[in-house]
């Protein structure tokens, strides 16, 4: 029995309704990207806010270590990606909300950053943030928290305030350096999408 021509007609128009649909729904996706030149001047900015790490502040070490299981293996492939880009954005987030809740120590015992510099580091970490915000829906399991546990821990005591900081700055700088030297490919370069 041979089909008719209707039902021929409706089948063929059924599926390439279907395959417009997937195609509408894979370009409507938005794509989870942070702009590479703007990741590197805020890793440049953050290098240049001051000194190196004090001597004083090695004991801490061994409390504050960045995880480095947070960064997936360097491949390109859209869930190492989305990854690598959430650890990225987890970390510039992490450190704006204790930007927000702790006064950065200054003067004698305190941290000697180029306030400019920090001016321009936080602008730049705001607006990553924004542009990384379909990011923060990555449902990955977080082990970012107890670093930035231990950071806060270190940030609240007084006199080892400006080791936590110190200890975040050079954790940050290692997170943006990381994400662009091993997953480059992850980041969007401007005039490519």
């Amino acid at each position: 029995m041979k089909p008719s021509r209707s039902k021929l007609s409706s089948t063929v128009l059924c599926v390439l309704l279907q395959l417009c649909s997937l195609q509408l729904l894979v370009v409507a996706m938005p794509t989870c990207r942070l702009l590479e030149d703007v990741v590197l001047n805020t890793h440049h900015l953050l290098r240049d806010l001051g000194g190196a790490f004090p001597v004083q502040c090695l004991k801490y070490n061994i409390n504050i270590s960045f995880p480095d299981s947070a960064f997936p293996a360097s491949t390109a492939n859209h869930p190492q990606c989305r990854q690598a880009l959430w650890v990225v954005y987890e970390t510039l987030r992490e450190t704006q909300l204790l930007f927000e809740d702790f006064e950065l120590p200054v003067g004698e015992g305190g941290v000697s950053w180029d306030r400019k510099k920090l001016s321009s580091f936080q602008n730049l970490q705001d607006r990553l943030l924004e542009e990384g915000s379909c990011l923060s829906t990555n449902k990955t399991p977080d082990v970012l928290s107890p670093y930035f546990s231990n950071v806060t821990a270190v940030v609240q005591q007084q006199g080892s305030a400006a080791c936590g900081w110190m200890a975040l700055r050079r954790d940050v700088l290692w997170v943006l350096k990381t994400a662009l030297r091993e997953h480059h490919s992850c980041f969007t370069r401007r005039g490519r999408h």
